[in-house]
């Protein structure tokens, strides 16, 4: 804003200094101002512009200060323009400001150029490292985006056998499942398996992280092969289970002491447990008891103590320090005779450190996934490879309504209706070869009820045995979500109103047959338009955009509105306007029209049946009070006069009694034809009852204007009328009061000029009498 202020002040100061000295020209050239005046709201852009490279000092100070003095220059030469300045004065400030300007505004633009040229330069740089830093590592690393591959290092070739080229571009999908791949992103899995080249499965630690890419976020995953380190787990867990007998056989290590001397002696073996790997170690059986940790140290002497004296075996695990580190011992003691008979206590021991590391971890691995199996927002079932179900978690109890003992000797063929069990060989001759399917069924609980259900089944492996996962998700609210959209889709199709859906902008992404069918318009002649531009509603554009903005505001607009047929007629509908919304965000607007042209019909008979005189046509006496109280209450605003006419007809009471009413009622509506002849255009005239009728005239301040007007109905009603042959002839008497001159209120004013038309009866008939005059004479 500063940066504004600071070019529009420089601007105004050296164009005011300029017409304080020169004067402004008698005739200004616009053809030549004009484009000047361009190049300098140009120049004033472009150093608002520059504060963009701020980051960048001195290429920001150059191009500035630059065009700071372009703005200067042109300053002057508009005034130049527009003033009596002369040449000489421009010819200095092109010269000593605009030339500086320019060169300084192109050596900034130069420097910009270099700098960018170096960043690009050095961005190809960092690319080109972290390409063959990635390249370089163990593990494979793959970047996704939308679901596709978009990048993997040469790894994948070592690991999987398959070359990068073949993954890029492919989905992820293919390799994983989108399940396995929602997990990982949220941090549900950390593990993946995936098939080789060759078919082998190869397991995976994943490692993930959110990253952008080429503009856009990606998913980066760094893919660890620990197929071995699992097998490795799964074999020292058969280990565990076998240890006991695998003691009996093999030195893991051992150490002995050779009673009554005591002589104590450790093994090679047992040293590199004990001992730093890099030498050997020597100590007394005392000595050897020191490097156990002091919260075992107590009970294994006590232990070793009894060996010692009473020749008692025992079983130990403790914990010991070494040169190496903490270390885990795991000790079995028996007391053995040589061929001398002479008695020898032999420990054998294991460091235990590792295995118990990775038990550890199995346990904690187990404990996360039977937490993820038994809370699990979804039904899971494992089965073997028959059907026949092994285990289930929680929410499988809960929804098919077994106990978890009952589900155990069940088949999932008994949970998934006959048309599974048809199918159930061929189906798991599928999942065998593919690992993986993805189906809907229907599932059938204990008490016999049944439900949709979308199942995941995948084939794992525990000890070369292979199983069934089931995760089965209960879809009965999609299913009528389904049905719902569908039943709405034919309400909208088949619905007798149009119907027009937009987006949240007002652009048109469906509309019915019904539309169509009103308005003349195709679908695709007003898909993707906006609401707005379309003809149906632009023809009254400002009305329209303003009903639009009440719906964004409001959230909802009905009411009538005029549209535009394509064939170019308008039609009255009724027009609602409702905002749809989604998570409190709007999402779309449904706009329902229905054609109100029958009802607008029937309004407009009513309306002239309760507001117009049947016989003449002309406003009845409701229309004319209705006329009446507008036209006093405009007076009192803008201050102009009103003024009223009764007429009664002179001898039309004769005509009734001789010719008939017949005769009568056509000649009052040729009545009615004179008296809207003998008034202007904007004049009100009615028919109160009978032969009595009531002129309103607004805005003439003249008494003669309104006599040449009363003088012109007296004269045309009585002209001769020719009605079936008869020649009847009739007068008119009329009274005439102006508001506010001779009255203050509605009812007085219409006395008034009751009593002014009386009068004119009283005084010969055939005439016209303001009630001014009766007053006046009066006095």
């Amino acid at each position: 804003m500063l940066r504004i202020l600071f070019s529009l002040a420089l601007t105004a100061v050296v164009l005011l200094i300029n017409i304080y000295y020169y004067g402004i020209k008698s005739q200004i050239n616009l053809h030549l101002l004009i484009p000047n005046v361009i190049a300098l709201i140009a120049s004033l852009i472009g150093y608002f512009l520059t504060y963009k490279l701020k980051n960048l000092k001195k290429i920001y100070y150059n191009i500035s200060t630059g065009f700071i003095f372009l703005i200067v220059s042109q300053s002057f030469l508009v005034a130049y323009f527009l003033t009596n300045q002369p040449l000489l004065t421009l010819s200095i400030s092109e010269i000593f400001i605009k030339l500086p300007g320019i060169i300084l505004i192109l050596a900034g633009f130069v420097e910009w150029l270099k700098v960018k040229e170096l960043r690009e330069q050095t961005l190809k740089e960092q690319e080109e490292k972290w390409k063959s830093i990635v390249e370089g590592v163990s593990d494979i690393i793959i970047i996704i985006q939308d679901g596709i591959i978009r990048y993997i290092n040469s790894k994948v070739k070592d690991v999987l056998g398959f070359e990068a080229d073949e993954i890029k571009g492919k989905p992820v999908t293919q390799f994983i499942t989108e399940e396995e791949v929602k997990n990982i992103k949220e941090k549900k899995q950390n593990r993946l398996k995936i098939k080789s080249k060759s078919g082998k499965t190869v397991y995976f630690e994943v490692s993930s992280s959110f990253i952008p890419f080429d503009g856009k976020p990606a998913f980066l995953g760094i893919l660890r092969d620990i197929t071995e380190k699992l097998k490795k787990e799964l074999e020292l867990i058969e280990i565990k289970e076998k240890l006991h007998e695998a003691q009996k056989l093999a030195k893991v290590g051992y150490w002995e002491v050779q009673l009554p001397e005591k002589q104590f002696r450790l093994s090679e073996e047992a040293m590199d447990i004990f001992c730093s790997p890099a030498s050997r170690c020597s100590y007394t059986f005392d000595e050897f008891l020191e490097i156990v940790r002091p919260e075992f140290r107590e009970e294994l002497r006590i232990k070793r103590k009894k060996a010692v004296e009473e020749l008692l075996p025992y079983e130990a695990e403790y914990r010991v320090n070494t040169p190496a580190g903490e270390k885990i011992i795991k000790e079995k003691v028996k007391i053995i005779l040589d061929r001398s008979r002479n008695k020898t206590i032999l420990g054998i021991v294991q460091d235990v450190t590792e295995i118990h590391i990775v038990y550890q971890q199995v346990l904690e691995n187990e404990e996360r996934y039977r937490n993820l199996f038994e809370y699990s927002n979804d039904a899971i079932i494992i089965a073997d490879m028959e059907g026949n179900i092994q285990d289930t978690n929680q929410k499988a109890v809960y929804k098919l309504g077994y106990s978890k003992v009952d589900l155990q000797v069940l088949n999932i063929r008994n949970i998934f209706g006959r048309q599974f069990s048809r199918v159930f060989p061929e189906w798991l001759k599928k999942l065998y070869i593919n690992g993986h399917m993805r189906f809907e069924t229907e599932v059938i609980t204990s008490d016999e009820r049944v439900f949709p259900a979308e199942v995941s089944a995948s084939v794992f492996e525990i000890k070369d045995r292979k199983y069934i996962q089931l995760i089965v998700r209960d879809i009965t609210e999609r299913k009528l979500a389904e049905k719902e959209l569908k039943l709405a889709s034919i309400v909208f199709d088949n619905a007798l109103e149009g119907i027009i859906i937009t987006d949240k902008e007002g652009s048109i992404l469906r509309v019915n047959q019904a539309l169509t069918e009103l308005t003349g318009y195709t679908k695709k002649e007003v898909l993707g338009w906006n609401i707005r531009a379309v003809p149906l509603f632009a023809h009254r554009g400002g009305v329209f955009t303003d009903i639009w903005k009440r719906a964004v505001k409001a959230g909802k607009w009905q009411g009538e509105f005029s549209a535009l047929r394509k064939n170019g007629s308008l039609f009255p509908v009724w027009m609602s306007v409702i905002q749809v919304k989604n998570k409190n965000e709007i999402s779309n607007y449904i706009i329902i029209l229905s054609d109100i042209t029958q009802r607008k019909h029937r309004e407009e008979k009513l309306k002239s049946l309760a507001y117009y005189d049947n016989l003449t046509g002309l406003p009845n006496r409701v229309h004319f009070f209705s006329k009446l109280k507008q036209a006093v209450e405009k007076t009192y605003t803008d201050g102009k006069k009103v003024s009223l006419f009764f007429v009664d007809l002179d001898g039309f009471k004769q005509v009734n009694d001789s010719y008939g009413h017949e005769v009568g009622d056509k000649l009052l509506k040729e009545v009615a034809k004179r008296l809207r002849a003998s008034i202007r255009k904007d004049d009100f005239v009615a028919r109160l009852a009978g032969d009595e009728f009531v002129i309103l005239i607004e805005g003439v301040e003249e008494k003669e204007v309104l006599k040449k007007i009363s003088q012109k109905i007296i004269q045309n009603i009585s002209k001769p009328y020719v009605i079936d042959g008869f020649s009847i002839k009739i007068g008119a008497s009329i009274g005439i009061s102006i508001l506010p001159d001779d009255a203050h209120d509605l009812e007085t004013f219409l006395k008034h000029a009751d009593f002014a038309m009386y009068h004119s009866k009283l005084t010969g008939k055939n005439r016209f009498t303001f009630y001014s005059d009766i007053i006046q004479d009066s006095q």
